[in-house]
Formats: C-alpha cells, structure tokens, sequence
C-alpha cells in the first residue's frame, strides 16, 4: 500500500509542476559569435569580406533568418582592415568599407539586399606576401583576427596557349593538363560557353557553366603535373540539360569559350571537404575555421581563364545538328 501511496504522490507531484508552469525556454543567454568569411585572390583587383553574427530568436528560425537586423552589426560599429606584410615587415594597411549587394538570390537568409565589406576598385595584391584581416566590433570591444597567404600564378600546358578553337567531336577523352600552384591545394576546371540569342532585332548574350571534379595536389609547393580528363560528348550533353528549347522565333549562335581554373588553399580545402554533405549515417563532424575570436573562414583562391575564340568548325556542326542539342535553334552565324 506504501508503494501506491508514494506512486500517486510522484503523480500528484509531477501535474503539480506541469500546471505551475507550462511553457519552456530552450534559449541560453545570448552571446556574440562573429561569422567572417573573405577569400583573397591576387588576380583581382577588389577584395570582399562578409561579416554578420549568429542570431537568437524565440520564435521560427526561419523567419528569424529572414530578418536582417537579427544576423548584421550596425555598420557604423564595425572597424575592418587588413595589414600586408613582406617577409615579417609590415607593408601597408588596405581599409575595407560597406558594399551593398542588391541581387542575392533567395534562400534561407534575408535577400536581395545584404551588405559586405569591400576595399574599393584598384587594389592589387602581391602573390609573395601574407596578409593579416582585423575586425573590430566597437561597442563590445571585440576584436577578430586571422592570416592567410596567397596562391600563386601556374602555366596550363593544355589547352595550350595559342590555341583559337576547340573542339568536341573526338571520341577519345579530352585532356587537361597544368602545373600546380605555389600555396594551392585543390582545382576544379569549369568549362564555360557563351552564346547569342537573338529574337526579331533584339540579341541577348548568355553562358553555360560544365564543372569537372575538383582535383588535389599532393602538396602546396608547386610545381606538380597535374591532369583531368572529360569526354566532349559531356559537353553537349550538358548544353541539353541546361538550354531551355528556343521560343518561337529565336535563333542561338555559337560564340566564345573560357576555361576557368580555380584553386583553392590549403585552409579553405580543408573547410570545403568538412562543410560538404556526407554520406555517412553519422552526421555529427567536426566544425573547421581559421577564425581567432570568431568562425568562418579566411583564405586564398586564384581564377585563371584561358580564352578562346569558339567552337571548331566541326563541333559547331554538331552542336547544331547533333544527337543531343540539335533541338536548340543553333545556326551558323550568316556572315564568314
């Protein structure tokens, strides 16, 4: 009997609490976290950085990732500058201002408008030395820091350098090849075609993107053969999955090709493979910044294009006329 009693007084107990007070706050006290996230690229001549805070709300996250006011500091609160060093000797400091990005896609976060920090037009930067990124948040006195070096320039030994035209229709693979870069860890080639449309007197210019695997170097000296190799029956199976079919009227020609090279540092590869999704059924990873004070990442990249001049002669005839893209309206240009 002793038993029940106690069982019902453990019940008596529990409705007790749940009726004092039913509602429960799973918000911790509030803390700053400051999320920098900026890539520098000598090939480049204007450098950004985003800066926002990790937000708290009592309502739904994604209605609270939608307010702006919740995720960015008061502007006028925000010192941002990096310093440039050679071999230890400081060399000059590079202010960064307000830049308002009007045209972010929608998503998760608050758009079209969002504001980075930029350090104007005109500013070069030198592969050879190391560049120091501080923030400061005035009202809390916060102080955020990190470094990076910068990749260096590399040849690309194919496509080779005087080459006006390439081509598709060669059923065996096509072959990239390249040397590594100074500081640079991953590569990825992203093979971009641009082309006109034209509907009665008007002409718009368009492109399409077709990225290959990324790529790693065994290490970040420089210097190392580096290859890929993609099939260029790829590439028109990639302008079928990408190119709308024509509207009534409208008439596509071919026009230029660039090959994009884009690589990566060490630091920023790292980030990449620990942020990509994972296949495993265990989720939970590490976090990975380079952040002091804070989290994101601070880094550097390099973009190389090689420029040419458009299709072959031939693979402008199959593009127009070939198994997988002879639905898109392309023509050959009406003038030699």
């Amino acid at each position: 009997m002793k038993i029940i009693k106690t069982f019902f007084l453990y019940i008596l107990l529990a409705f007790s609490l749940w009726s004092c007070n039913n509602k429960v706050d799973i918000n911790a006290d509030y803390k700053d976290i400051t999320i920098a996230y900026g890539l520098l690229d000598p090939s480049q001549t204007s450098h950004f950085v985003k800066i926002t805070k990790a937000f708290q709300t009592d309502g739904n996250v994604y209605v609270g990732a939608k307010d702006s006011a919740l995720s960015q500091y008061n502007y006028n609160d925000i010192d941002i500058y990096i310093d440039e060093y050679s071999s230890g000797y400081f060399v000059r400091t590079i202010p960064f201002d307000t830049v308002l990005i009007d045209n972010k896609d929608s998503g998760v976060f608050y758009s079209p408008y969002q504001v980075v920090y930029g350090s104007g037009n005109n500013v070069h930067l030198n592969q050879n030395n190391e560049y120091k990124l501080y923030i400061k948040i005035k009202s809390i006195d916060k102080e955020i820091k990190s470094n990076t070096f910068l990749i260096h320039d590399f040849s690309i030994a194919k496509p080779n350098a005087g080459q006006k035209y390439v081509g598709f229709t060669s059923p065996l693979p096509q072959t990239v090849e390249w040397r590594s870069a100074e500081n640079g860890k991953l590569y990825q080639l992203n093979i971009r075609f641009f082309y006109t449309e034209v509907v009665g007197n008007t002409s718009s210019v368009h492109y399409v993107d077709m990225p290959l695997n990324t790529k790693k170097s065994n290490g970040t000296k420089g210097g190392e053969k580096m290859s890929d190799e993609f099939y260029g029956e790829s590439f028109y199976q990639n302008l079928a999955a990408k190119i709308a079919l024509p509207t009534q009227g409208m008439i596509r020609y071919s026009d230029s090709l660039h090959y994009i090279f884009s690589v990566a540092d060490e630091n920023f590869s790292i980030y990449m493979d620990v942020n990509k999704p994972s296949s495993s059924v265990v989720q939970e990873r590490p976090a990975y910044t380079n952040i002091e004070n804070g989290i994101g990442i601070f880094a550097g990249r390099y973009n190389k294009i090689r420029f040419f001049k458009g299709l072959a002669p031939q693979s402008i005839d199959t593009l127009i006329a070939g198994q997988y893209t002879y639905a898109l309206g392309f023509k050959h240009y009406p003038f030699p």
